[in-house]
């Protein structure tokens, strides 16, 4: 076993090393787990040996009683988990089996977070008091049409990553390569919304400046983005607020609503898993539903026989 060493400063001497990596994003996730952790343990270090499941089951329960969603309780959980076994690979700290089956650490469907099909076709139609939502609404649009691409890839896309109405990158969570063929529609958006200066690195006006600041850029840019977002939905009679993800959520829950298979979701999304696609999908109606039953129940008796069917004699 190597010097000891606290889970928390050894977390922030993993957060430096992923800001000097210029993986910010990673960095600012674990941050806001410390964070999180400092504000439980009331400014001690945590040390490895204080991880118990009991200390586990009270971490979550802190967490809930701030009022935080099972999705981002289970972020933090699972920034944790990623740092105890970051550390046992290491020697910092004793490897303890099945440490973290007593919390939750998976993902739940975020239904609020898909639009249907009638409210997406307003969004396209609807007239719009000013020029900023008119944008908003563009590149929302041009989300979902790239197969609900996640903004933090948009924001970061190269010029050289769009080859006529091809477009190839990689994903910036996955590492998943990606190629997406424009649709006219999708392109005429593009063009619409990149960036003027034809010798500017990225395609679009979200970081102006590479590697100056760029992830401040990305979350200003980001946080402008979803504001505008908000006022788009207010416009359009959208019951949930609108953010840059729902897009994303859209794309797939209309997928799926039209019975693709989900491998092909999946890999049309960049997915590490189809586990990770089905939580975007949005639960069907219960009028879907019936109409499944019956027509599941017509193929299996037949249409007259159905009304028939256990009929006393």
């Amino acid at each position: 076993m190597k010097q000891k060493e606290t889970l928390s400063s050894y977390g922030r001497r993993l957060v430096g090393e992923l800001e000097a990596s210029c993986r910010e994003g990673t960095a600012h996730v674990y941050r806001s787990t410390l964070r999180r952790i400092d504000g439980f343990m009331g400014g001690r270090e945590l040390r490895f040996s204080d991880i118990t499941s009991s200390w586990l089951r009270a971490f979550q329960n802190y967490l809930l009683r701030r009022r935080l969603a099972w999705n981002t309780v289970s972020t933090y959980l699972r920034m944790l988990r990623a740092l105890y076994l970051r550390a046992v690979d290491e020697g910092l700290a004793p490897y303890r089996p099945r440490l973290f089956r007593c919390v939750y650490t998976g993902t739940r469907v975020t239904v609020k977070r898909a639009l249907d099909e009638s409210l997406l076709r307003r969004l396209g139609d609807c007239p719009l008091p000013d020029a900023s939502l008119g944008k908003a609404r563009d590149l929302f649009l041009l989300l979902f049409m790239l197969r609900g691409i996640p903004f933090a890839d948009v924001a970061r896309l190269r010029r050289c990553d769009l080859r006529g109405d091809i477009l190839m990158y990689r994903r910036r969570k996955t590492g998943a390569s990606l190629t997406v063929r424009l649709e006219a529609a999708a392109l005429r958006l593009l063009r619409r919304l990149q960036a003027d200066d034809p010798q500017s690195f990225y395609l679009f006006p979200f970081i102006r400046q590479p590697g100056v600041g760029e992830y401040r850029q990305y979350q200003n840019a980001l946080r402008n983005f979803n504001y505008a977002l908000g006022r788009l939905g207010r416009h359009i009679g959208c019951a949930e607020a609108l953010s840059s993800y729902c897009a994303r959520h859209s794309w797939a829950s209309i997928a799926n609503s039209r019975n693709y298979q989900h491998e092909l979701i999946c890999n049309a999304m960049g997915h590490s898993s189809v586990k990770v696609t089905e939580t975007y999908f949005k639960r069907h109606s219960d009028e879907r539903i019936d109409a499944m039953n019956r027509e599941i129940l017509e193929g299996v008796f037949g249409d007259c026989c159905l009304n028939n069917v256990l009929i006393d004699k």
